[in-house]
């Protein structure tokens, strides 16, 4: 049995679709535990729907985790169910959207496409695959079905892959992607703590950041209150990325940063900000 099942999506709270979806798979077993992770994502956002998942699922036990971020429902996109090398099974669409919690769970072990089968709800929707198709089979993989007995193998490198890759380094410097920008207007980037380890630079120097058309100067602190109120700051932000962010403020709003704009984390220091605590 693997009555946990965590549940995220861009579905909103004001229609039905979260309720729905959850209804069913309580149908199929009863005993599940539902934990919603987001229903906040905003439509279509695969990449914000992956960077959610892939922040909060490895603080969940093991079980069954659905991820619906799906602009692709209803068209000839795979519908997936991965098991991770830790033992828990995402289910979801193959848009890239389960790729980068699969990673954080021990990757991808197995990895098979549902085929249309008997574990499917009759008729299923063209536009709600998430109430038809992956519901049920999150009901049933919870109850303990084996996924080969509802779907196809596939070798995971056929997988489409996730929304960003890891940030590049050379010459010196790191060169990362906003892939979010989260409630408080901070970046999160994807460059890793072990990338900016790796350029020498320490806790509390200040770092040169290129942005846009300039370059700035933040601090390499741990957390906004190592700085003073409006200072921009670079650091590990909860989810496991480096972010920008300005204490008491939004980078985001400072900057005019979205997704997708680039940023260059510079590996030379400026002297030491201030000292630990």
């Amino acid at each position: 049995m693997r009555n946990l099942v965590t549940f995220t999506s861009d579905f909103g709270t004001s229609e039905e679709w979260a309720g729905v979806v959850k209804g069913v798979i309580l149908s199929v077993n009863p005993a599940a535990v539902i934990l919603d992770i987001s229903h906040g994502i905003p439509p279509f956002d695969i990449g914000k729907g992956a960077l959610v998942m892939a922040a909060a699922l490895p603080h969940m036990p093991g079980g069954v985790h659905l991820g619906v971020v799906d602009p692709g429902v209803g068209t000839r996109r795979l519908a997936l169910v991965l098991e991770t090398g830790r033992g828990d099974f995402l289910v979801g669409p193959d848009n890239g959207l389960l790729i980068p919690a699969a990673d954080r769970l021990g990757g991808v072990k197995r990895a098979f496409f549902l085929e249309d089968g008997d574990f499917f709800r009759r008729p299923v929707h063209p536009t709600f695959h998430g109430r038809d198709i992956f519901a049920p089979v999150v009901g049933h993989l919870s109850l303990g079905v084996d996924p080969e007995e509802m779907g196809v193998a596939m070798d995971p490198t056929d997988l489409v892959p996730p929304p960003w890759g890891k940030a590049r380094e050379g010459e010196g410097a790191v060169y990362a992607t906003v892939i979010d920008v989260d409630r408080f207007g901070s970046l999160r980037l994807n460059a890793y703590p072990e990338q900016v380890r790796a350029l020498g630079l320490k806790h509390g120097e200040v770092v040169t950041v290129g942005l846009g058309d300039g370059e700035m100067e933040v601090f390499l602190a741990s957390t906004f209150g190592e700085v003073a109120a409006g200072e921009g700051l670079l650091f590990e932000d909860s989810s496991g990325v480096m972010a920008l962010g300005v204490s008491g403020g939004s980078m985001a709003s400072r900057t005019g940063s979205r997704p997708g704009d680039v940023v260059i984390i510079y590996g030379r220091g400026g002297g030491t900000a201030f000292e630990r605590g």
